[in-house]
């Protein structure tokens, strides 16, 4: 097994709102799924975070500009800074708009050392990025310390107005790693918040804390996440150049008879491509999750690029890699060949079964239906609701790109999560339809009076009525209240509810009783039906 390169990552922070912004100068926000994703530094100012409400912005910042999240618009733009970096180093791994990562031995030792490369780099950069754009340099032994060391440079050369690079020195990885808080693994690293806070409960607050643990006692506790969070507590890479012995050399190559100029053709040869390269390593046991995707013209030109999953690539991801590539190449002939070859593989690790439950057939189909859905319409127009918990239905689950997740994994762990349950959270079973905007309603007790509660949160009365514009229901049950007391010590983002869940009849003309059940909720002394049932 080979030890880890030496790695660079280029980081360009809050690149979709940078991107977004209409000035340099001006507040922005993106905003997906009602919450903040990326802010420029301008409305930085302000105190708008990332994962703050939509309305928390939009009152800490009135004249902020909310921009909804566009990922072609983030490609599109990080093109650019791709070939300004492509031009000083050969050959760099794209992960995401805003993120590059490449290994530093050939390039430093060609501009003269780990800062004059850093320093080169950022100085190409001026004329390709905004000049509000907060770009940072981090050099380290593995992925996770070179990040953090990249924003934390971005962040210094923000505040001091010189760019500096963050240089981590070379066999220092792990002491450096040590005092950093667990809260990076989620930042850095994508392990979930809920593994986060229950570290932090355990009190387990820095990673070395985490690794001195033990790798066989975090095992017993998270399984495979455990082993994970160890090694990258410890700073090993989370991906080894080597971490198995490959299967033999594999590349798929496809060359057309005549130069094909229409992109949807060559698309169309991806797919097969790809089907053909994840099926061969599936055979092989292993899945490859570092990828290079070459396109070469009929006058010679190649573009040759970096794709990389730490999941591994499945077929649909590859060819969203190569969309993205084709698009940012402008090339004047027809292409003459494609190849795909694999850059790093591992072993395909198999997934541990409870004894009651598990992988069902349904869920292969899902996934199976997912991936074609992909390959057909893009990964960025198939979406799954991802858990992520909460007291609030709308911020109960996220969606996230079906290319970016392993589906059968999420829900078997999503079921575990269910299993803690959120204080104040409502009880099963959860409502089959949440609205956007909530419907305003009328709920009355039995003499005609608007339902109220008090300080002690006790009903006025029974609910009895309930009217949604000129229909009205009769209530025959009804449980709660479930109040919600959330930053009271926060005037901006405090919030005072109560939730009663009520099954109504309503009679039709044929004066068949037609039942239904909903949700509702009373916040600043109106009633409104949030989500129903069945």
């Amino acid at each position: 097994m080979l030890a880890s390169k030496r790695l660079a990552v280029l980081q360009c922070l809050d690149w979709s709102a940078v991107v977004a912004a209409k000035s340099s100068s001006s507040p922005c926000a993106v905003v997906h799924g009602q919450r903040v994703i990326s802010r420029t530094p301008a409305a930085m100012q302000y105190g708008v975070q990332v994962g703050m409400r939509r309305r928390h912005a939009q009152a800490l910042c009135p004249d902020i500009e909310i921009v909804a999240h566009e990922p072609n618009r983030d490609r599109s733009a990080f093109d650019t800074v791709i070939r300004t970096v492509n031009e000083l180093v050969p050959l760099i791994e794209v992960s995401e708009p805003g993120l590059i990562v490449f290994a530093v031995r050939g390039p430093s030792r060609y501009m003269g050392g780990d800062e004059p490369m850093a320093l080169k780099i950022i100085d190409a950069l001026k004329t390709s990025i905004a000049a509000n754009s907060l770009v940072g340099v981090g050099v380290a032994d593995s992925r996770l310390a070179a990040n953090i060391a990249a924003h934390a440079s971005a962040v210094a050369s923000n505040r001091s107005g010189l760019f500096a690079p963050y240089l981590v020195e070379p066999d220092k990885t792990s002491d450096w790693l040590a005092p950093q808080s667990v809260r990076v693994l989620s930042e850095f690293a994508n392990i979930n918040r809920e593994t986060i806070s229950l570290l932090e409960r355990l009190g387990l607050n820095t990673l070395h804390d985490v690794c001195a643990l033990g790798e066989s006692v975090l095992a017993g506790r998270f399984g495979e996440l455990g082993v994970e969070l160890h090694r990258l507590s410890r700073g090993d890479e989370q991906h080894q150049l080597v971490v198995v012995a490959p299967p033999p050399e594999h590349l798929c190559v496809e060359k057309f008879d005549e130069p094909v100029c229409d992109q949807q053709v060559v698309v169309n040869s991806v797919q097969r491509m790809a089907s053909a390269f994840t099926e061969y390593f599936s055979i092989h046991g292993t899945v490859c999750v570092r990828i290079i995707i070459a396109f070469e013209s009929e006058d010679g030109k190649r573009s040759e690029r970096l794709w990389y999953r730490p999941q591994g690539l499945t077929a649909s991801a590859i060819v969203e890699s190569a969309k993205w590539q084709l698009e940012a190449w402008p090339v004047a002939t027809g292409l003459a060949r494609v190849q795909l070859i694999a850059d790093e593989v591992r072993a395909d690790t198999a997934r541990q079964l409870k004894l009651w439950g598990g992988t069902t057939q349904t869920d292969e189909t899902a996934t199976q239906a997912i991936g074609r859905l992909s390959e057909l319409l893009g990964s960025s127009a198939v979406q799954i609701a991802k858990w992520q918990g909460g007291r609030d239905l709308l911020d109960s689950y996220e969606l996230v790109s079906a290319t970016h997740v392993q589906t059968i994994d999420s829900a078997n762990s999503d079921k575990q999560l269910t299993v803690a349950k959120w204080r104040g959270a409502l009880p099963t079973p959860s409502p089959s339809v949440v609205y956007n905007e909530p419907v305003q309603v009328q709920i009355n007790d039995q003499h005609g009076k608007l339902l109220s509660v008090s300080a002690r949160h006790e009903l006025s009365a029974s609910p009895v009525v309930v009217i949604i514009g000129a229909t009205s229901y009769k209530v025959i049950s009804w449980a709660g209240p479930w109040p919600v007391e959330e930053r009271w010590w926060d005037t901006a983002r405090g919030r005072r509810l109560v939730r009663l869940q009520l099954v109504c009849e309503k009679i039709t003309v044929e004066d068949t009783p037609q039942i239904s059940a909903m949700l509702a909720i009373l916040e600043h002394s109106e009633w409104t039906v949030a989500a129903i049932y069945g």
